[in-house]
């Protein structure tokens, strides 16, 4: 159980880095050019239609690896990665992760650039213009951008993932204290008024004492 958990929240934490870190850094990338930084040629499609949705996705892994890891925690199975993280995943964690995070990365530049040229143009480009610039360029800057969000989403997303663990901590003392205010229930057998069909039996057994244990 530990080590599938802890395989699914690591992958969780390269697509939300991965994902994210593209849809940031290709806009930069593509802006530059654009702008002829780095010199005349065709280096983009001049469209950026699919930053907002990639940037939408990775929210939603990032989200995905809040829920899970404040969930593994509540539950004191944390994957060993996650342990003795305490504010921020620790940096062996993220230098380990860091070159399938740069893979995916890539993966998904491509994907999205393919998909951005295919909805806005009808057809691809071909080449490299899915790198939104110089190859050596562009693969720094998206190194870069890449190195930056996990250093960032380490921090911020375990002190989300914290602040889930916190609120579902309060709310559970909440309903066991709301629990232990609540008045019991009356008992049915002796909490309720005697019927009046009772009222000749209970008659007949008043001035009477409980029988012998002998007679019994």
């Amino acid at each position: 159980m530990v080590p599938r958990a802890s395989v699914t929240a690591a992958l969780l934490f390269c697509l939300a880095v991965a994902i994210t870190a593209a849809a940031l850094a290709d806009p930069i990338v593509e802006g530059l050019s654009n702008a002829g930084a780095f010199g005349p040629g065709v280096f983009t499609d001049h469209s950026n239609a699919a930053v907002a949705p990639a940037l939408c996705i990775g929210g939603v892994f990032a989200a995905l690896f809040v829920i899970g890891t404040a969930l593994l925690r509540l539950a004191g199975v944390p994957p060993r990665w996650l342990r003795r993280c305490g504010a921020a995943l620790p940096a062996t964690a993220i230098v380990r992760l860091f070159p399938l995070i740069l893979v995916m990365q890539i993966g998904v530049l491509f994907g999205m650039e393919t998909l951005e040229q295919l909805a806005v143009l009808g057809h691809t480009l071909g080449g490299t213009v899915w790198l939104g610039g110089p190859v050596l360029v562009a693969l720094a800057f998206h190194t870069a951008t890449a190195l930056i969000v996990a250093m960032t989403f380490s921090r911020v997303l375990h002190r989300l993932a914290q602040s889930v663990i916190d609120a579902v901590v309060f709310f559970r003392r909440l309903v066991l204290a709301w629990a232990a205010l609540t008045p019991a229930a009356p008992d049915p057998i002796f909490g309720e008024p005697p019927c009046r069909s009772d009222e000749p039996a209970l008659a007949r057994l008043q001035g009477r004492g409980p029988p012998h244990p002998i007679l019994s």
